[in-house]
């Protein structure tokens, strides 16, 4: 190696192909803050879904766990007779735990979506269109999953719940992301 090539390399830190160190660190505390945005988008959608649900559940004066406890049974104990059902931490435990996993998957989504449009101007309208595009098929697919019961569960419960839930998440990666809250500018 030539010595002004030895010196270049000294004060910039970069070699053929070796990125330096301070980059690498870059690159991984933006993918530790895409994956910590996503855990937390992800935890809030998930609660405000859960009280919504647990305070429709309470006004008619049924367990607060009543959806969770038949959504559970019948997913994944195929019970199909739920006039009579009882709220088992079993049917309860099982349902939350896996509407957490996919609200975190969908927080990871949010989150994903939401770096890339804090990386350029009008890329917030392609996120938006994706993270509506994931949130409302997500809801679809609850619809599809839920159709033996309908009896039980208001629709209009899982949609209202569903879709607030998507509007805080969406509120939170806002809030994390301030260069997506500037004007955007549709001329340039």
């Amino acid at each position: 190696m030539s010595g002004a090539v030895r010196a270049n390399t000294f004060a910039t830190g970069r070699r053929s192909g070796v990125r330096p160190r301070h980059a690498r660190d870059a690159v991984s505390v933006n993918r530790t803050t895409l994956v910590t945005q996503g855990f937390f988008a992800g935890l809030i959608g998930y609660a405000t879904l859960a009280v919504l649900v647990s305070v429709s559940d309470a006004a008619p004066g049924r367990s607060p766990f009543h959806s969770a406890a038949v959504l559970g049974a019948s997913l994944f104990y195929n019970t199909s007779d739920h006039s009579q059902m009882q709220v088992l931490p079993a049917y309860v435990l099982a349902y939350n735990g896996a509407h957490l996993l996919v609200f975190l998957l969908m927080g990871l989504i949010g989150s994903a979506l939401a770096a890339v449009a804090d990386r350029g101007r009008q890329l917030w309208f392609l996120a938006l269109f994706f993270f509506f595009f994931v949130a409302f098929h997500a809801i679809g697919a609850l619809q599809g999953v839920t159709m033996n019961v309908r009896n039980e569960l208001s629709a209009t419960v899982i949609w209202v719940a569903g879709v607030s839930a998507a509007v805080t998440m969406g509120a939170y990666l806002v809030w994390a992301h301030p260069r997506m809250r500037r004007p955007q500018r549709w001329d340039a």
